[in-house]
């Protein structure tokens, strides 16, 4: 409840600053706006197609957009004028920062490793209440997505910080996985997968 005060105290207050200064910036204002535009529709688009397991290659990729996002979206709350348009917005834009603050903190990629030429495997971060740590093997697709074909989140490990590949057949998968050692003590924890009917 705290978090949530505090964050539509900061939203409101951002809001306020245009009545605090006179000083316009059109030129900033308009550039401000199509970074606004541009970063809000390509933050839906990359959110729509993880949402159906797609991802953009590259370890930053998300959160470059994610944080741009937010930025622009904070210099847009500070610097316009409170207007009908302006205050629908905000309204607008309110879910979507929080749900890009919460997948920014959550799904934190933490290790990534290829495979092979076509699959890698990753690890990321899950919920404060979660288990473990998720891990997903994904396959290169249209050059520049990458598909997730397996998903695990019930290992309960955390802090993995290396996973050796034994075995990748069309059949089977083994892995090594080395982690903290603090939920389980088998480390490292030998993971085997079979391939049939999975991915």
């Amino acid at each position: 409840m705290t978090a949530i005060i505090i964050f539509i105290g900061f939203i409101i207050g951002l809001n306020c600053i245009p009545l605090l200064t006179k000083t316009t910036f059109p030129t900033v204002e308009k550039l401000i706006g199509r970074i606004l535009i541009a970063s809000t529709i390509l933050f839906l688009i990359v959110m729509i197609l993880e949402f159906n397991g797609y991802k953009l290659k590259g370890l930053y990729s998300f959160s470059t957009i994610g944080w741009t996002f937010i930025v622009s979206t904070i210099l847009f709350f500070a610097l316009f004028k409170n207007t009908k348009k302006k205050m629908l917005t905000v309204f607008l834009l309110i879910p979507l920062i929080v749900l890009s603050i919460l997948t920014l903190i959550l799904r934190q990629v933490v290790y990534q490793q290829k495979i092979d030429e076509t699959n890698k495997i990753s690890v990321s971060t899950n919920g404060f209440l979660a288990c473990g740590e998720i891990i997903n093997i994904t396959q290169t697709r249209f050059g520049i997505f990458d598909k997730e074909v397996f998903h695990s989140d019930n290992l309960c490990l955390i802090g993995i910080n290396k996973i050796e590949i034994i075995k990748f057949d069309d059949k089977h998968a083994e892995f090594l996985i080395y982690h903290n050692g603090l939920n389980d003590s088998e480390n490292p924890y030998k993971y085997d997968l079979e391939r049939k009917n999975v991915w």
